[in-house]
């Protein structure tokens, strides 16, 4: 016959408590993260004179904080938005309401791609001196398109909450 084993009359079952940060804030944190990054750390636009034998100074790179005079601030408030979210999410308590970000993530980050997709294929900062644009500024604008669909994720991760359609989790 098993043992029994006597729980105190205070003991209760622990209470599953599911994840603060979803998968859709997950995303479009990374990619902001990323974008701050990319912004300050990789060659966005380069001028490029001539041949290397003939040159006599080198080649000029500007990253995207120095070339994008207007749009790297809203590349900025969209990192600070994106990455805000999840603190907010992460340190919110279970008190039975959740602040509802992953719209203003969503608008904000699609804003950012827009801006950056304009910039990046179509009309460069200046372009009398920018030749050729580098590859900061494809992963850039890749970065902020991350940023817009892990928003639009997060209302979709929202609505299913609220509607009470949670996804379904596979056994272990």
């Amino acid at each position: 016959m098993p043992e029994q084993t006597h729980q105190p009359a205070d003991w209760q079952p622990v209470r599953r408590v599911g994840p603060r940060i979803h998968t859709g804030e997950l995303i479009s944190t990374i990619s902001a993260l990323l974008l701050a990054a990319l912004m300050f750390l990789l060659a966005w636009y380069g001028a490029v004179g001539a041949s290397a034998p003939e040159r006599s100074a080198p080649a000029t790179v500007e990253n995207a904080w120095s070339a994008l005079t207007v749009t790297r601030w809203v590349l900025l408030a969209t990192i600070a938005l994106a990455v805000g979210a999840t603190v907010v999410h992460a340190t919110q308590r279970t008190h039975g309401a959740r602040t509802d970000t992953g719209l203003p993530v969503a608008l904000t980050g699609t804003l950012a791609a827009l801006l950056l997709g304009y910039r990046v294929l179509i009309d460069p900062p200046n372009p009398s001196a920018v030749l050729d644009v580098k590859l900061g500024g494809y992963l850039g604008l890749l970065a902020a398109v991350s940023i817009a669909l892990g928003g639009f994720e997060s209302v979709r991760e929202e609505r299913d909450r609220r509607t009470g359609l949670a996804p379904v989790s596979r056994p272990r």
